[in-house]
């Protein structure tokens, strides 16, 4: 009777030291939610590319932006400071240098480039776009499962491991938790529902394969940014237009800033 008891024993200390992964999880929102305001009193660059590919996996249209983000009275500004896109058709190249353009009006690749180039790794209010694919803000957490995969070392952080499902869609993926601050290091995300067949045999629309993930990094005491993003999709809309959308983003070169004497930006800046 002692072997039992005793394994019994062991197993509910165990099991009493397992970190609770939903507990986790709001402690970081809370963290998150609250790292808003401190991310306003920092200026950086941030640089954003978007490629096309066909069905045939030739290019078909690319574009790179560079912007400069930083603190205002209200929040926080992006200027776009350099766009450099490139379009092939056939075997003939063009080049532009202007945000959102198109080659005319039902300009399909111009409107997907543009949609993705505002909005990797940016949101106004958030100064971190994207969150509406990983839980990482307060109002998203009842809508995910939580689990505790473990504890592990990555780069320079001592890191818990949370896996996650979307209860009501599709969406999964990983994130790695900071043990002391309780901020995200590195967050992988992953669609992977299917459109309905009744929609993809009479429309001939579909989405598939779309995933990314971002990455976090520490400049300060409770101050994380995100860094780098990426991630990939795959669309077909009406039978006749099929693109694989990869993108990614770069923030960088990060210094103070005194919030009381924002930036003024030269012309308007983007929302």
């Amino acid at each position: 009777m002692k072997r039992p008891l005793v394994l019994l024993l062991i197993g509910s200390a165990l099991e009493a030291q397992t970190p609770d992964a939903t507990e986790i999880m709001r402690r970081v929102a809370e963290n998150v939610d609250r790292a808003q305001a401190a991310r306003l009193a920092w200026v950086y660059d941030q640089e954003v590319f978007v490629r096309l590919q066909r069905a045939n996996g030739k290019l078909a249209r690319e574009e790179s932006r560079q912007y400069t983000v930083a603190p205002t009275e209200k929040g926080a500004e992006r200027k776009l400071v350099k766009v450099e896109g490139k379009i092939l058709e056939g075997k003939k190249e063009f080049t532009y240098t202007e945000a959102g353009y198109r080659t005319k009006d039902a300009d399909i690749d111009g409107g997907l480039v543009n949609t993705f180039a505002r909005e990797i790794m940016w949101r106004r209010d958030s100064l971190g776009g994207m969150v509406y694919w990983f839980p990482l803000e307060s109002k998203n957490l009842e809508k995910y499962a939580f689990r505790y995969e473990g504890e592990e070392r990555y780069r320079d952080y001592d890191v818990y491991r949370i896996s996650f499902r979307e209860k009501e869609d599709d969406w999964e993926g990983e994130a790695l938790i900071e043990r002391n601050e309780y901020q995200p290091v590195l967050v992988t995300s992953a669609w992977t529902g299917k459109v309905p067949a009744a929609v993809t045999i009479a429309l001939g629309t579909n989405v598939k394969h779309i995933g990314a993930k971002i990455t976090y990094k520490r400049f300060d005491k409770d101050v994380w940014f995100p860094v780098e993003t990426g991630g990939e999709m795959k669309l077909r809309l009406l039978f006749l237009y099929a693109r694989t959308i990869a993108f990614s983003a770069t923030n960088r070169d990060f210094r103070k800033a005194d919030v009381q004497s924002s930036i003024e930006f030269g012309g308007e800046p983007e929302k």
